[in-house]
């Protein structure tokens, strides 16, 4: 069973390397969405509810990102997705080192649905530190080396985007 969920989980992370590489964000969301199903597999699987529930949690929100764009039902959806993160770095709590788990979810959630597409790249590295942060208190290094790429993905990403725009 734990061979079928790392395969699972190695799925889901070719598929965050996937959009991080897409310049549009709407694919990036998508994508980014369809990956994070693939990583909560990969927490069902382990029996890891809280996290496969949260990574299930992360692609809604990812998802919803791209099409709840305007009026009162994009601040509702960000406020309740960023309750549902506190909640669930609440429940699952371990120490202050929750909190960067915490911040990456809920500063990704402002930056998927009031950040245009660069900003939101730009903001989604710092939810990327965190998440570095928190693979090496844990020594999580296959999860350190997944978010490593990503982030350098998406650094590279967000330098053509801005050669895109100043040409």
């Amino acid at each position: 069973m734990h061979s079928l969920a790392y395969a699972v989980g190695s799925i889901g992370i070719v598929l965050e390397w996937r959009a991080y590489w897409l310049p549009g964000g709407r694919a990036f969301r998508r994508w980014s969405a369809t990956g994070a199903l693939f990583w909560a597999g990969q927490y069902f699987l382990l029996n890891a509810w809280t996290a496969g529930l949260n990574m299930a949690g992360t692609a809604l929100r990812t998802l919803l990102s791209a099409y709840v764009t305007h009026g009162a039902g994009k601040h509702w959806t960000a406020a309740g997705f960023t309750l549902a993160f506190a909640a669930f770095t609440a429940f699952s709590w371990q120490g202050p080192i929750s909190l960067a788990p915490g911040f990456a979810t809920i500063n990704t959630t402002f930056a998927l649905f009031y950040l245009d597409n660069r900003r939101m790249r730009i903001a989604l590295l710092a939810s990327s530190l965190a998440w570095i942060g928190n693979d090496c208190y844990w020594q999580a290094w296959p999860a350190l080396l997944a978010e490593s790429v990503a982030m350098l993905v998406n650094a590279r990403t967000i330098i053509g985007l801005y050669r895109q725009n100043s040409a």
